[in-house]
């Protein structure tokens, strides 16, 4: 993919200061440029990207919108184990009890859904803590971010009609677990979980 070094860089400006994105500066600046060279050379008409990694599926919409490629983005659902654990190879890394008690971390995204759910005029703020609150108290990891956002721009300003995002990232001794529900305005599961 680089016979030679790029005289070119790509540089994301939005949709990558928030989530995961906070501690990996440059990281989607490389993937949107891989999928740049490849989007060239394959010229698919689709492309399926996990929605566990959400905040990779906003930056490839952008991609795709911005530099109008002719593609249809098609996000996978999340697989998850029957506790409701996001499927990861991180998840090996997990002793028997933050294995056990990982299960949390999509029940802490449950809360917050039903909050939303349970109250037309809702806040992101009340989302965050309700979420936070419950892997607090759930967990022993240590929580990277909880937060509530605008699905696919990834922004702070929900409006009534947006797509909504809760996401959240945790620290145990091995392993950095992240999972999310993307959800429609009523709170309702669009895609990304199965």
């Amino acid at each position: 993919m680089y016979p030679n070094q790029p005289s070119i860089e790509m540089n994301v400006t939005k949709r990558t200061d928030v989530l995961c994105g906070t501690s990996r500066p440059g990281h989607f600046e490389g993937v949107v440029m891989v999928l740049t060279k490849l989007f060239n050379i394959v010229n698919p008409d689709k492309v399926y990207f996990g929605s566990k990694d959400a905040q990779q599926v906003a930056v490839v919409d952008a991609l795709i919108k911005d530099l109008n490629f002719n593609i249809k983005l098609i996000p996978v659902s999340t697989i998850r184990e029957a506790d409701g654990l996001a499927l990861s190879s991180r998840n090996v890394h997990l002793n028997p009890y933050e294995r056990d008690e990982a299960a949390h971390i999509y029940q802490s995204l449950l809360k917050g859904q039903r909050y939303i759910m349970d109250n037309a005029d809702w806040k992101r703020n009340e989302v965050i803590n309700i979420t936070k609150s419950y892997l607090s108290e759930h967990t022993t990891g240590k929580i990277d971010y909880v937060d509530c956002l605008s699905f696919p721009n990834l922004n702070k300003d929900i409006e009534s009609k947006h797509d909504i995002i809760i996401a959240v990232a945790v620290y145990y001794e091995k392993a950095r677990l992240i999972d999310n529900l993307i959800l429609d305005s009523s709170g309702a599961i669009k895609y990304g979980s199965e």
